[in-house]
């Protein structure tokens, strides 16, 4: 009898934990005790001790948008800001003119630095939510560069099933952007959840993803972007920024990816090793690096794609050192070529004109024109549309 009384109270427990744990939205998601929180008409209220402190303000997309706060009987202070658009946001605080992150969040890598960050979930965050599907695991490996002499540390995505069966599978190589690390598609793109989405709904075939840091120097800065407001339009100092990045040998990652990555990818994880299960993409900076690595390594590669790469394609006879002067042998060797970019984008005129002039050229692509800008809301959706398209 008494066992029958602790199964049945184990029961009600386990009943009880499940209706918790359903999803909720917006401010129930969070104690009203907790700060940042998010409240039911997508604004968000942020609330820091500092009681010595004249000014508080919160610094939204790193200072693109500013808030006062105001100061309460208790040294906190608090602001709540207009309804935000869904989707992931960097911010910080500034207390009397020291910038920080704030201590009731967790951080993310970006601007070379730890960055407070906010997600705003929205109609349009379903695509990446955790949902009751097989899921996938996000390893962190080590291995040795010879380009680099140093270890360098990698995020790979296996697909569903992985430890369970002996198959073999596709690789997409996906790189972050600027100021961002390995951790930036796992942490803030949540690669993971998209493809375990896509995955279960028969829309992509399984498949690995390799995420590399693109950065092999410390002392590497590129051009600043444009300010808020300047113009798109170039030149300097938007196109700057993408050609720089276009320009820009790259030969250290280069290397590390044809001669160290792929090598070790190959021998440590059940791919298929050849250039038809091989793609290669990334954002802004990444973007840039996937398609002149790609352009370079046609042998190791078969798929590219570039979300709001900071490219500036003016001729396709002298760019890529040539890479391009033959449309006919591009076409012939790429499966897909993937290039997209949003309308709100500061590297959209450059982008824009790269499209054209591929397509003038008679290179075969895929042309993506969306709403957005520079952000993680944009490239999310990007792999999103990319990943079906591969490996088939």
């Amino acid at each position: 009898m008494r066992a029958k009384a602790i199964a049945l109270i184990i029961v009600l427990l386990c009943a009880a934990a499940s209706a918790q744990d359903k999803p909720r939205r917006f401010s129930t998601t969070i104690p009203e005790s907790e700060f940042p929180r998010l409240n039911a008409d997508g604004s968000a209220t942020f609330r820091v001790q500092a009681e010595q402190a004249q000014r508080v303000q919160v610094l939204l997309e790193l200072g693109q948008s500013t808030y006062d706060m105001t100061k309460g009987q208790d040294g906190s202070w608090e602001v709540t800001t207009k309804p935000l658009l869904p989707g992931f946001h960097y911010y910080a605080i500034s207390v009397d003119g020291f910038t920080s992150n704030d201590p009731g969040s967790r951080v993310f890598f970006a601007a070379r630095k730890e960055v407070s960050g906010l997600e705003v979930p929205g109609p349009e965050s379903d695509f990446f939510a955790v949902k009751d599907v097989p899921h996938g695991t996000v390893r962190t490996q080590w291995y040795f560069s010879k380009t680099t002499g140093e270890t360098r540390r990698i995020f790979v995505y296996t697909p569903p099933g992985y430890d369970q069966n002996s198959r073999r599978y596709p690789v997409l190589y996906l790189q972050h952007g600027y100021g961002e690390d390995e951790a930036g598609w796992s942490d803030q793109g949540h690669e993971n959840f998209i493809l375990d989405n896509l995955i279960a709904a028969h829309k992509a075939v399984p498949m690995i993803i390799v995420n590399e840091n693109g950065m092999t120097g410390v002392h590497f800065v590129p051009p600043p972007p444009p300010r808020a407001g300047a113009s798109s339009n170039g030149p300097p100092p938007v196109r700057a920024v993408a050609q720089f990045f276009m320009n820009e040998r790259y030969v250290a990652v280069d290397c590390v990816f044809s001669r160290d990555l792929i090598p070790y990818i190959d021998t440590h994880f059940r791919t298929i090793p050849d250039r038809d299960h091989r793609a290669l993409a990334g954002l802004s900076m990444g973007g840039a690096q996937a398609l002149r690595i790609g352009f370079h390594h046609l042998d190791q590669f078969s798929y590219l794609g570039a979300f709001s790469p900071a490219v500036d394609i003016t001729d396709t006879t002298k760019d890529y050192e040539g890479a391009l002067s033959d449309p006919a042998k591009v076409n012939r060797e790429l499966h897909l070529l993937w290039l997209g970019i949003g309308t709100d984008d500061f590297l959209h005129a450059p982008v824009l004109q790269s499209h054209e002039v591929l397509e003038k050229a008679g290179i075969k692509h895929v042309w993506v024109e969306s709403s957005g800008s520079h952000v993680w809301t944009v490239w999310r959706k990007y792999l999103a549309d990319f990943a079906p398209k591969v490996f088939h």
